[in-house]
């Protein structure tokens, strides 16, 4: 298993999207996919290529999760239930119109932001960025949320998560 044991602010990349970030002494994680397939059903659709790094249980206390967009691939259902079971008192950034769906799966401690809002929340500045890519889950219900990526600020540092962007001239806005 990774060692999480820094007080210090650090970032460790545990496959994919998925980051943990230690900002202030908060826990971040980014895009949490921790299961084997990238697909609404276990038993077919693109499998890992890397093996995960550690488990769900094995991660120190999180404090928040930032969700890029609704992909299979950065929104994993199987990944939420376990981090709501073992991570109950996390709080979810989440691209505006995916509330509903963290709602729905027991989670009430969810904040929706669109392209350029923020969010101050246990001293660090949470802002949804644009992102060039697209959302879907079904094939009836592309585009009906956002997208984005998240920039993450304490007063000593800042980090940006792309999310799965491609270029677009509006990341030269990014701060």
């Amino acid at each position: 298993p990774a060692d999480f044991s820094t007080l210090d602010d650090a970032v460790w990349w545990l496959g994919h999207a998925t980051l943990l970030l230690r900002l202030n002494g908060l826990n971040l994680l980014t895009d949490p996919v921790f299961s084997f397939r990238a697909s609404p059903l276990p038993f077919i659709g693109p499998s890992r290529k890397t093996p995960v790094c550690t488990s769900i249980s094995q991660l120190p206390q999180i404090d928040a999760v930032l969700i890029s967009h609704n992909h299979y691939d950065h929104l994993d259902a199987g990944s939420i239930r376990q981090l709501r079971r073992h991570h109950p008192r996390a709080h979810y950034f989440v691209p505006l119109g995916l509330g509903q769906w963290f709602r729905r799966r027991g989670i009430d401690h969810v904040t929706e932001l669109d392209w350029w809002q923020s969010r101050v929340w246990q001293g660090l500045v949470m802002t949804a960025v644009p992102a060039q890519h697209w959302s879907m889950r079904t094939p009836w219900n592309r585009n009906r949320t956002l997208w984005c990526g998240w920039v993450m600020e304490s007063t000593a540092f800042r980090f940006w998560f792309s999310g799965d962007s491609g270029y677009i001239p509006e990341l030269t806005d990014i701060p």
